[in-house]
């Protein structure tokens, strides 16, 4: 029986969330249609695979789903209306079946203590590398043993005994114990080796050169394999999943080398590595035949619609989890009777406007007889007023010859798109205070690919929701409403950078200038990059300095700006989207505002607005 709460859009990380029962009720499965594609092409098993992300976006909890202990419970559970999709999707991957668990999954969390190797003075460069293979080995066997055991309902460590580690050791690679042997004297042969590292950093000793036990490979994941555990002499699993997770927190030269070492071996066994998109110099990756990789914000950023469909879901199963029985509705239209006094008195400013914008031309008159007597509702008619000015400015901006000429209706409508219709309803809600940030859709664009930053923003939503359900009122939330609590949101998340991140006065300088920036090219009268320009490109063959574009990296002139975009990605504040543009074929990482962000300079959410900028400009953002 789960114990319901009041607000369940409060629950984040997965890792917070203690019942597998309970993190399966509230995940929701649309990502592994990726999975099941790659399957089908079979590249999903027996490879080495990224998952990238910022944090937030939902690599833990892919993760986690295939652990043993979720496994289990979706198996003894996967005719209930909670789970049963789950199930099928990871049916479709040969994760599960009816009757079986398929994978073990092996979950290996990084942490920052892996760095004590490679800064530790005691310890000789040579030795650092072996005592790294050995600590991995290590942790690598326990935590295998351990999902074992939990594969098998089965108790740790009393249990170990029962395991049976076959592995005919023809390469050598156990030198220290006799294999086979049995989960217990294998554990404690890991266990060990962990041991000792962890009493040589601690002891400030120089370590002897037969002390521990050195490793030159990684060669636990070619061990472990399935002809070669056996559980009181039965076949555990089919396949073994080894999952390594942050693996950003190893020291740079840790990850270059595990990665390295992985990509060599191709050992056939299945590996995903998680980390955060943590610096620009692992934006870069040429997927092919060695690896595949999934950077999650892009999976979305290239499907809107389901990403939308995928937090609807998850609004839906997180209201289901709360005591209170109150649904995540949020209203999609402006409620135009209540802005009757605001709608007719834009009519007359945007009316005035356009007269003073054509007096002394018959150029459109066509177009403003149009407009005058168009039959539409007031809000129609002030969004339509609004797009003809941008065209009109856009028209008297260019350098024609004065010819006199009338502009067709014809002409009207083929200068109108869907962008600078988006920009014309932006303009117009800025100028006469309209909401804008309302509705699902904006809210999966403000989310900005990222689970935990929706749910961030959809606690506060749903907790006025509980508030007025308590005064048996409506429990939808109106436009305008939405609209205060997105930017009251996005107001306090801003104010929590200078205590959230490092180097904060740099970084919030940088971005203010940023945002500054974007909001004064967005808001020019012909709208030039409508919707909106939310990002910048780094094109250093434009400095004075005469650097290319990768050779600026690296510059110490501008370790500054490198600090401040490296602090952004990882904290989720700038996001690169890969973009063509210029030459046939031509590549280029355009950097965006998170769009919470947005929100707080009053900027449109969608994307391709951007500006080509010199890294001596923005080395000036982070100065002034």
């Amino acid at each position: 029986m789960s114990i319901k709460i009041r607000n369940p859009f409060l629950l984040r990380a997965s890792e917070r969330i203690e019942s597998d029962a309970g993190f399966l009720r509230l995940y929701s499965p649309l990502v592994l249609d990726y999975f099941i594609d790659i399957q089908s092409a079979g590249k999903l098993w027996d490879t080495v695979f990224f998952i990238r992300s910022s944090p937030g976006a939902g690599k833990s909890s892919l993760l986690r789903l295939f652990e043993p202990n979720s496994l289990l419970t979706l198996q003894n559970r996967k005719s209930g209306d909670e789970f049963k999709e789950v199930f099928k999707k990871l049916k479709k991957i040969d994760a599960v079946s009816d009757s079986t668990i398929q994978i073990l999954g092996v979950n290996l969390t990084f942490t920052r203590n892996y760095e004590l190797l490679e800064n530790f003075s005691g310890i000789e460069a040579g030795n650092r590398e072996r005592l790294f293979y050995s600590l991995l080995n290590s942790r690598i066997i326990t935590a295998t043993l351990r999902s074992v055991l939990a594969l098998k309902r089965l108790q740790f460590p009393e249990d170990l005994s029962r395991i049976e580690f076959i592995y005919p050791n023809t390469k050598l690679y156990f030198k220290r114990i006799i294999v086979p042997c049995n989960g217990q004297v294998l554990y404690e042969w890991a266990a060990g080796i962990e041991r000792s590292i962890y009493e040589l950093l601690d002891s400030f000793l120089p370590m002897t050169q037969t002390s521990i036990e050195g490793h030159n490979e990684l060669f636990s994941i070619e061990a472990l394999r399935p002809e070669y555990i056996k559980v009181d002499g039965q076949p555990v699993f089919k396949r073994i999943l080894f999952m390594f997770d942050d693996v950003q927190k190893l020291s740079v030269k840790q990850r270059d080398i595990l990665i390295a070492h992985l990509l060599e071996k191709r050992s056939n066994v299945s590996l995903w590595l998680s980390e955060r998109l943590e610096a620009m110099n692992n934006l870069r990756t040429n997927v092919g035949r060695d690896y595949e990789e999934l950077n999650l914000e892009n999976y979305w950023k290239d499907r809107e619609s389901k990403f939308e469909k995928l937090l609807i879901s998850i609004a839906a199963k997180r209201a289901a989890e709360s005591r209170e029985d109150v649904e995540f509705a949020l209203d999609s239209q402006l409620n135009e009777f209540d802005l009757t006094d605001v709608f007719n008195e834009a009519k007359y400013i945007l009316f005035a406007k356009i007269k003073e914008l054509t007096a002394g031309t018959s150029k459109f008159d066509l177009w403003k007889e149009h407009l005058f007597n168009f039959d539409g509702t007031t809000q129609e008619i002030c969004q339509l007023a609004k797009l003809m000015e941008i065209l009109v400015n856009r028209n008297l901006a260019k350098p024609e010859l004065a010819l006199n000429y009338t502009l067709s209706l014809q002409e009207f409508q083929e200068k109108t798109d869907e962008k600078t219709i988006t920009a014309s309803r932006l303009f117009l809600s800025k100028q006469f205070a309209l909401p804008y940030y309302f509705g699902m859709g904006m809210l999966a664009k403000i989310s900005t690919n990222n689970i935990e930053q929706f749910l961030g923003f959809s606690s506060p939503l749903y907790e006025r929701m509980l508030s007025m359900n308590l005064n048996m009122t409506n429990v939808a939330i109106t436009a305008k409403d939405q609209d205060k609590e997105i930017k009251k949101i996005a107001n306090d998340k801003w104010k929590e950078l200078q205590k959230m991140i490092p180097e904060s006065t740099l970084v919030i300088r940088f971005l203010e200038n940023l945002g500054s920036f974007c909001n004064n090219e967005t808001y020019r009268a012909t709208a030039p990059y409508a919707p909106g320009v939310t990002g910048f490109y780094i094109d250093a063959t434009r400095t004075i300095r005469l650097i290319n574009e990768d050779d600026w990296i690296s510059n110490e002139i501008f370790t500054d700006l490198q600090l401040v975009l490296d602090t952004c990605l990882a904290y989720n504040l700038l996001h690169v989207k890969e973009t063509m543009q210029g030459k046939k074929g031509q590549k280029k990482n355009v950097y965006y505002l998170n769009r919470w962000i947005c929100v707080k300079f009053d900027l449109p959410l969608s994307y391709g607005g951007w500006r080509t900028k010199k890294p001596d400009d923005l080395l000036r953002w982070t100065r002034r």
